[in-house]
């Protein structure tokens, strides 16, 4: 049976940053991913310059890529409001799977020993019972993402609002800096320009709106999403790469456990971020980043549990609940029209809201042992 000083279970954004940054500081790591890796996942794929020089500094040459810089936002209602303002911060495009990709080759280059297609069966006193073998660990974190599986027994959070998320890369003659939301009654899409002159087209609905229509994507978009007539204008003016998008189901929203009495959780897994927090793949990789100074600087379980159930809430609970509010603007047609209303009136609190979405730049701080 293998032995390590943490397992981790994940290879998303917060597990693999979290595995370079322990195996980079000595730790013997391993990361047990369920699924081939890399692959397309339904994601933004907008994120915030506040984690440009993190990802730099574990190793990924951002600098190389020649990435797209998003300077500004735009927002559209359904009733025809628009609001175009710059971002304090600003951010950059970068897919998933070259993300994903770039993480496991630095997984890799760290040590790290990488499990993919790998399904864990079970966790309990130490060891990580799965499909390629037990692997025993001192400390095992959780980094398996929105969706609760099979091996782990706390109680599922209750939420009644369910979301469907569906994705698309495309190409058109778009604004290469800009980020752009657009709503619509139910939901909102994203939309800004990532690598390869690729756009990604990103959008979040409410169940009950495409249960309405037949359970049908297309019917979904031509019934609801085009009455935003901006966002209909995108679809018309778009040349769509995949045959067919990606859709994932059942995205809810809200902080849960970050630990149990025996593992800890990182990521989406401790906590459903609405993507207004100033976006979730910034978070994945700030939540890593925190997780993995509280566990080189406290080794009692106990104590780092409750320590990092404080610091999540300092670092991310007030950002999560403004997101919860902007959340709950975007999905109502009416009330979006007014609030950016008021936002075009009001220049300081255009100001103070659109930079809120975004959080302090950050970067990694402990030294390399390997």
């Amino acid at each position: 049976m293998d032995k390590y000083d943490i397992g981790i279970i994940g290879a998303g954004i917060a597990g693999s940053c979290l595995a370079i940054l322990l195996a980079d500081a000595g730790k013997s790591v391993v990361v047990i991913e369920k699924n081939a890796y890399p692959e397309h996942k339904v994601c933004g794929e907008f994120l915030s310059l506040e984690s440009y020089h993190f990802f730099k500094s574990i190793g990924l040459p951002l600098d190389d890529w020649d990435l797209p810089i998003i300077k500004h936002l735009e927002l559209t209602s359904q009733k025809g409001r628009e609001l175009v303002a710059p971002l304090k911060m600003g951010g950059f495009g970068l897919s998933r799977y070259t993300l994903d990709y770039e993480l496991s080759e630095q997984m890799k280059r760290s040590g790290v020993h990488f499990v993919p297609e790998t399904k864990v069966t079970k966790v309990e006193n130490g060891t990580i019972k799965s499909s390629a073998g037990n692997f025993t660990a001192a400390l095992i974190i959780g980094a398996h993402g929105k969706y609760a599986p099979n091996y782990l027994t706390r109680p599922k959070t209750h939420n009644n609002h369910n979301y469907i998320g569906v994705k698309y890369h495309i190409k058109g003659d778009f604004n290469s800096d800009f980020v752009s939301l657009h709503s619509f009654d139910g939901g909102y899409c994203g939309m800004s320009k990532i690598e390869n002159d690729l756009y990604c087209l990103c959008y979040l609905a409410n169940s009950q709106k495409l249960n309405k229509h037949e359970n049908t994507i297309k019917h979904l978009e031509e019934n609801i999403l085009f009455k935003n007539k901006r966002l209909a204008n995108v679809f018309e003016r778009a040349d769509f790469v995949w045959e067919k998008p990606l859709v994932i189901s059942n995205i809810k929203f809200n902080k849960q456990e970050v630990h149990t009495n025996e593992m800890l959780f990182v990521g989406d897994a401790a906590g459903s971020i609405s993507p207004l927090s100033g976006n979730g793949m910034s978070i994945a990789a700030r939540s890593a980043l925190l997780l993995s100074q509280l566990i080189l600087s406290e080794t009692h379980f106990n104590t780092l549990a409750e320590k990092y159930n404080v610091q999540w809430d300092r670092h991310f609970g007030r950002r999560v609940n403004k997101a919860n509010l902007l959340n709950t603007i975007m999905l109502n047609p009416t009330l979006h029209h007014m609030v950016l209303k008021a936002l075009q009136t009001f220049s300081p609190l255009q100001k103070k809201v659109i930079n809120d979405m975004q959080g302090k730049a950050f970067v990694r701080d402990t030294k390399l042992i390997r």
